[in-house]
C-alpha cells in the first residue's frame, strides 16, 4: 500500500511538472493576487460603508498592515536566499487561505485591521518569493519577465472587479468575493507541493534543513546589497511610482464613489474598466521592450500620465474624467516592470536578497498610502489626490537615461 501510494505520489509530480511548467505555475500565483487586489479596490467603499469606516481609519487600513508587512517580509525574503524558500513559499498561501476567511467574517474596524495585517506578510512570502524564484529561473531577461508577470497580473485585475460587480448585481455581499478568493489561494498552494524549487548557490538543494551557517552567510550580502547605491535607486523610484499605480488604483475605487457618484456596481465596472487598460498596456509592453529601451520608455510615459492625470482631476465632466483615468492607467506601462526588473539585474543571483530589501523599502509605499488618507481626512479626497502626482515627477527627475545614450 505505501509503495503504491510513493508511485501515485511521483506520478502526480511528473504529471504537473509536464502539463504545468514551475514558471507558469508563478504565473498563475500572480494572475491570483492581482484578482484579489482587483476585487479589494472594487468592493471597498461596500466594505466601508458595512463597517462604518472613515477616510482616516481607511488610510489605517491600507497603510499600516503594508508598513507591518514590509517589517516582516523583510526577514521572510532574506530566508527566500536558503533552502527554506518552497516552506515559506507554501506557508504563506496556506496563511492567505486564512486571512481572507478572516476578512470575509469581520464585522468591525479591529477585525478588518488584523485580517489585512496577516495577510500583507503572508503575500510577501507566497507571491513576492514566486516571482523571485521566476527571476532565478530567467537570468538576464528579468525586465521581459516581468512584462510577462504583469500581463497575468493584469489579467488578474480585469477579471476581479468584474465579479465583484457580478457578485454586487446578484445581491450578494461583498464578503463572498473573499471566500472564493481563499479556496483559489488553496488550490494554487496544494498544486506547489509536488514541486521542486530552484537551488541556491549557498545550498546544495532546497531539500534539506536549514542552518545557522547559511543565515551567516547572507547577512554580509545583505550589508552589501544596502550599500549598492544602483539598487537603492531603483526600489526608491518604485515605491514613489507606485503612488500612479497601486496607490492611484485603490483611491480611485473611493474618489469614483464619493467625488463622482458612482453606485458599488459601477465603481466595479470603473475598475475593471481601468484592469482592461492595464491588461491592455502590459500586452501592448512585452514586444516594445524588445525594441524600446526600458528607461526612455519610462522618461517618456512619465510626462504624459503625469498631464494625464492632472486633467483627470480637474475636469467636470464624468465622461472626461472616466476616458482620462483609462488613459492614466495605459500611461503607467512599463513602471513597475522596468524598475523592478532592473532591482533584480543590480544584484544578480540573490533574488531573495533583493526582495528582503524591496520589503524594506515598502514601508516608505506604506507610509506614503496612509498620508494620503491622513491627508484626504484633514482637507479632502480631491486635495489628496494631488499628491499622487510626486510618481511621475520623481520618474522625470530621477530616472537614469538608457545606458549607452
Amino acid at each position: 500500500m505505501v509503495k503504491r501510494f510513493m508511485a501515485f505520489s511521483k506520478a502526480r509530480a511528473q504529471f504537473f511538472r509536464v502539463t504545468l511548467p514551475l514558471a507558469w505555475l508563478f504565473l498563475l500565483i500572480e494572475f491570483f493576487d492581482e484578482l484579489d487586489y482587483g476585487a479589494q479596490g472594487a468592493v471597498l467603499p461596500a466594505l466601508r460603508d458595512s463597517l462604518g469606516l472613515t477616510y482616516a481609519q481607511m488610510g489605517l487600513l491600507l497603510g499600516l498592515p503594508a508598513v507591518f508587512g514590509a517589517a516582516v517580509e523583510f526577514f521572510i525574503m532574506l530566508l527566500g536566499d536558503t533552502r527554506l524558500r518552497k516552506k515559506l513559499v507554501v506557508g504563506g498561501g496556506l496563511v492567505l487561505v486564512l486571512a481572507s476567511l478572516l476578512l470575509a467574517g469581520a464585522q468591525a474596524f479591529p477585525a478588518a485591521l488584523v485580517a489585512f495585517m496577516i495577510y500583507y506578510p503572508a503575500s510577501g512570502a507566497f507571491v513576492t518569493l514566486s516571482q523571485a524564484t521566476l527571476m532565478d529561473l530567467n537570468p538576464g531577461r528579468q525586465p521581459q519577465m516581468m512584462a510577462r508577470w504583469t500581463l497575468f497580473g493584469s489579467a488578474g485585475n480585469l477579471i476581479g472587479p468584474l465579479i465583484a460587480a457580478g457578485l454586487f448585481a446578484l445581491g450578494l455581499s461583498w464578503r463572498w468575493n473573499y471566500i472564493y478568493l481563499a479556496a483559489l489561494a488553496l488550490l494554487l498552494t496544494l498544486l506547489l507541493l509536488p514541486r521542486r524549487f530552484p537551488a541556491h548557490r549557498h545550498t546544495q538543494d532546497d531539500e534539506g534543513s536549514f542552518t545557522l551557517h547559511e543565515l551567516r552567510l547572507l547577512l554580509p550580502e545583505l550589508w552589501r546589497a544596502l550599500k549598492n547605491p544602483q539598487l537603492m535607486r531603483w526600489y526608491i523610484l518604485l515605491d514613489l511610482s507606485d503612488l500612479l499605480l497601486d496607490v492611484y488604483i485603490s483611491y480611485a475605487a473611493l474618489y469614483f464613489a464619493d467625488a463622482v457618484g458612482f453606485t458599488p456596481a459601477q465603481v466595479g465596472l470603473m475598475m475593471g474598466a481601468l484592469m482592461a487598460a492595464g491588461l491592455a498596456a502590459n500586452v501592448a509592453l512585452i514586444p516594445l521592450l524588445e525594441r524600446v529601451p526600458g528607461r526612455r520608455l519610462v522618461r517618456l510615459t512619465a510626462l504624459l500620465a503625469g498631464l494625464a492625470y492632472a486633467a483627470w482631476l480637474l475636469v467636470p465632466w464624468i465622461w472626461a474624467k472616466i476616458i482620462l483615468a483609462i488613459l492614466v492607467r495605459l500611461l503607467t506601462l512599463g513602471w513597475y516592470e522596468v524598475l523592478s526588473g532592473e532591482a533584480y539585474a543590480s544584484l544578480p543571483g540573490r533574488s531573495g536578497t533583493v526582495a528582503a530589501i524591496g520589503s524594506l523599502m515598502g514601508l516608505l509605499g506604506g507610509a506614503l498610502v496612509w498620508f494620503v488618507g491622513w491627508f484626504a481626512g484633514q482637507a479632502s479626497l480631491q486635495a489628496a489626490m494631488w499628491l499622487l502626482l510626486a510618481g511621475p515627477l520623481a520618474l522625470l527627475i530621477f530616472m537614469p537615461k538608457p545606458e549607452g545614450s
